[in-house]
């Protein structure tokens, strides 16, 4: 399985440096590129949910700002001392990293991936984040398509290691993080948005991977971290319940934003 996974990933890495052509040609390929990515990356982990790639390429898109405050501070990294604190931040400074790669904002990419480098290493996880990874980020950093590649390589492969050593609910506490700051930053800057409608649609699909992710909480929620992580959860998953269709309505937004708030805040 972890063969099929690099080949897969490498023929979606090949697939992007070739895109040419008219965009019809593009938007084809880009999609079997999305399909073989998901499938893959659902047949490894079980995690059938989007990236945080994923989700700030869309606020990106969308013509949103920057904002560097809204992001968990990576001074911050001391405190986290629990296995719990470490993997759920490992999470949301891997999404932190996500939002400020997209952005090419260096120095803050530069940040988060220390900062995650740091937390891998404390948690034992045996990926690529070594001197190479850190060497080919510095060469690529004003190159955002390369340096998107080589960084999303990097948390396949944390997901992948994860999986394949029997640590499941590590790998699970990683992905609250992740989700979790991804939601947060969507829900910060539709706030500070004068037209926030793309961002009620980013938040109001982010439903069916909540629901996704409190599924895959349920059945490892023996485990006390992963029972806790449910329970924090819990009400943002019920406010989720009465979303419906492809937007969110002013009181749906408000409550969600603060579910996420009150979530986050704990986990930070």
């Amino acid at each position: 399985m972890a063969i099929r996974l690099l080949k897969s990933i490498s023929f979606a890495m090949l697939a992007m440096l070739m895109l040419g052509g008219c965009k019809a040609k593009k938007a084809k390929v880009a999609e079997t590129m999305s399909i073989s990515k998901e499938e893959t990356f659902e047949s490894i982990t079980n995690y059938p949910i989007p990236t945080s790639f994923e989700i700030l390429q869309l606020i990106n898109k969308a013509g949103a700002g920057y904002i560097i405050a809204i992001c968990n501070e990576p001074e911050r990294l001391s405190q986290y001392l629990t296995e719990r604190q470490k993997a759920t931040n490992l999470g949301i400074y891997g999404a932190d990293l996500a939002y400020a790669t997209v952005y090419q904002m260096t120095q803050e990419t530069m940040n988060y991936l220390n900062a995650s480098k740091k937390l891998i290493e404390d948690l034992n996880i045996n990926i690529g984040f070594n001197r190479e990874l850190a060497q080919n980020v510095e060469k690529n950093i004003d190159n955002k398509d390369s340096l998107i590649n080589i960084i999303t390589n990097s948390y396949y492969e944390t997901y992948k290691n994860l999986t394949s050593d029997g640590r499941d609910n590590l790998s699970l506490m990683v992905l609250v993080g992740s989700w979790v700051e991804g939601l947060y930053i969507t829900s910060e800057i539709a706030m500070s948005s004068q037209n926030n409608a793309d961002f009620m649609s980013i938040m109001a699909g982010q439903k069916a991977s909540l629901g996704t992710l409190m599924q895959l909480l349920d059945k490892n929620k023996d485990n006390a971290d992963i029972a806790a992580l449910t329970e924090q959860l819990a009400p943002l998953h019920e406010l989720y319940k009465g979303v419906e269709g492809s937007t969110l309505s002013e009181e749906q937004f408000t409550k969600i934003s603060e579910g996420i708030d009150k979530v986050r805040n704990s986990l930070i």
